[in-house]
């Protein structure tokens, strides 16, 4: 991952990686010190060595577990270590993004979940009166001028399966699993708060990831635009590793699929490789053994003196 990352950080430049969750193993078991393990090789992995790319990381499941099994001190782990809260807005070249820990909408009313919608009722004020052109006194205008946010977070929005998503070959369209259902809070957010967000945020476009597997889905409720879920970078969770590429203006959300070579591949190459190199060894340590085998003979066939040995009859 760490030759796949650098090779695409210094082929396509970009402003900003986001990471989607799940940069860990043991997150919900794991204690202090096995947080920071995890979040140290993170760090020796996709870490940004300078000012560019920005470097923005999401929590996901496996960072601080699933709604039921989130603990505070976890949370606030995650927050100190990457600076990151359970919502937050980002600007890049006057386009704000809205980053927002999934686990954190499931909609009970907890001490977690309410302050998520208390932070993204606030966005949504802020968002509503830079549409309008005019802001009270009491409102921030970092929204100012309007544009439309993107929303990135680890669940995807609420859908029944992945055979809702665009027939792709980019996007997994002959994955096997794609009519598997989702369960909401689960593989997915829940109907609920999918609409709470749209209708809060009304997004340009949606990026998550979590079921290591791409999809593209159009939406045109309540307003339009494109959720684009990414495959998993890892060969760990698929042989078909990917990430995102987004070309972002003021009119247009332009995203290409990037992939890495299937594990298979690579394994292939590598076979093949290493049979090219055994017949080039043989070939050459070929004629010196047998150099080595003609020398040895004829020193077995002389004398001491030099002369050759004559076998008596």
């Amino acid at each position: 991952m760490y030759r796949s990352y650098r090779s695409a950080q210094h082929l396509l430049a970009p402003d900003a990686v986001f990471f989607l969750g799940d940069l860990m193993d043991e997150g919900q078991w794991g204690d202090y010190y096995t947080f920071h393990r995890y979040a140290d090789r993170f760090d020796s992995l996709f870490g940004s060595s300078g000012n560019r790319p920005e470097v923005h990381v999401l929590a996901g499941n496996h960072d601080l577990g699933f709604h039921y099994a989130v603990s505070p001190f976890r949370v606030e782990w995650f927050q100190e270590r990457f600076n990151r809260s359970t919502v937050d807005t980002v600007f890049i070249k006057g386009q704000p993004f809205v980053l927002l820990t999934s686990m954190a909408m499931h909609g009970d009313g907890c001490k977690f979940c309410h302050e998520a919608e208390v932070a993204l009722r606030t966005i949504g004020e802020e968002l509503a009166c830079a549409k309008r052109g005019k802001c009270d006194k009491n409102v921030s205008v970092r929204f100012d001028p309007y544009r439309r946010p993107i929303l990135l977070q680890h669940f995807p929005l609420f859908r029944v399966n992945d055979d809702e998503c665009l027939r792709d070959k980019d996007f997994d369209h002959d994955d096997p699993n794609r009519n598997d259902p989702y369960r909401p809070t689960w593989e997915a957010l829940s109907k609920e708060s999918t609409e709470l967000l749209l209708k809060t945020l009304e997004p340009r476009a949606v990026f998550n990831g979590h079921t290591h597997r791409g999809c593209m889905k159009r939406w045109t409720r309540p307003v339009n635009f494109w959720e684009y879920t990414v495959n998993s970078f890892s060969w760990r969770n698929g042989d078909r590793p990917s990430f995102l590429l987004a070309t972002i203006s003021e009119k247009h959300v332009l995203v290409d699929v990037c992939h890495l070579p299937h594990e298979s591949t690579v394994l292939r190459l590598y076979i093949v490789v290493a049979v090219i190199l055994a017949a080039w060894l043989l070939r050459s340590l070929v004629p010196v053994a047998k150099s080595l085998f003609l020398r040895t003979r004829r020193i077995r066939y002389r004398s001491p003196s030099g002369e050759k040995l004559i076998k008596s009859g």
